[in-house]
């Protein structure tokens, strides 16, 4: 969702994207399939709309994608989701990336400013717009619900990445996400949060 992706130029067999993180409604999502993968493919749900003929003896299934759209389909996230690809392409994914870029410079540059304030993830020309941190030896449980009370939104724990985090050697991390929506009078205030926080906490880290 934050930059342009030409799927084929990648030569995968298949791409999977999530609905919410691209501003679509939640339990929405995308399957690309190369078509000669999806040819190989049994069906995986019996239904509606996936059978092309059934007799006592056989069935046989609709070519893709209908083989793996069995039964009524989820019709209103899909309305949502396709409003949303179709905000984001007027938007211009170009724009949505360079946006993301120049709004993670600038929150790196801020939240070095923060004392005790530890970054995770590499700085180059290909990071998106978020940020794994954690505050001293603050639990990031704890720190979340001090920038929470402050009106400060971000999210904690290992963020699927359970074998990442024991690499790097700490048992979560906070992380903030960066996208269209935000500005950086929202990095400031993270920021000010980040501050307010460890004042509060100091004693503890």
């Amino acid at each position: 969702p934050h930059l342009p992706v030409r799927v084929r130029e990648l030569n995968a067999d298949f791409y999977a994207l999530s609905g919410h993180k691209m501003l679509g409604p939640t339990g929405a999502g995308v399957l690309w399939g190369d078509s000669e993968a999806l040819k190989a493919l049994p069906p995986f749900l019996g239904g509606g709309s996936m059978i092309e003929e059934v007799t006592i003896e056989r069935s046989s299934y609709a070519p893709p994608p209908q083989r793996f759209e069995a039964g009524t389909p989820a019709i209103a996230e899909a309305v949502g989701l396709g409003a949303a690809a179709g905000y984001l392409m007027d938007l211009g994914m170009e724009q949505v990336w360079a946006h993301d870029r120049a709004l993670l410079k600038y929150a790196l540059e801020r939240l070095k400013e923060v004392p005790d304030l530890h970054l995770y993830g590499p700085e180059g020309p290909d990071r998106g717009g978020v940020i794994a941190f954690n505050l001293g030896s603050l639990h990031p449980h704890d720190l979340a619900t001090a920038l929470d009370d402050r009106g400060v939104a971000v999210r904690t724990g290992h963020h699927c990445a359970q074998p990442l985090h024991r690499r790097l050697g700490v048992a979560a991390t906070a992380r903030a996400s960066f996208y269209v929506y935000n500005t950086r009078d929202d990095v400031d205030r993270l920021v000010e949060a980040l501050f307010e926080a460890r004042a509060f906490f100091k004693d503890w880290l």
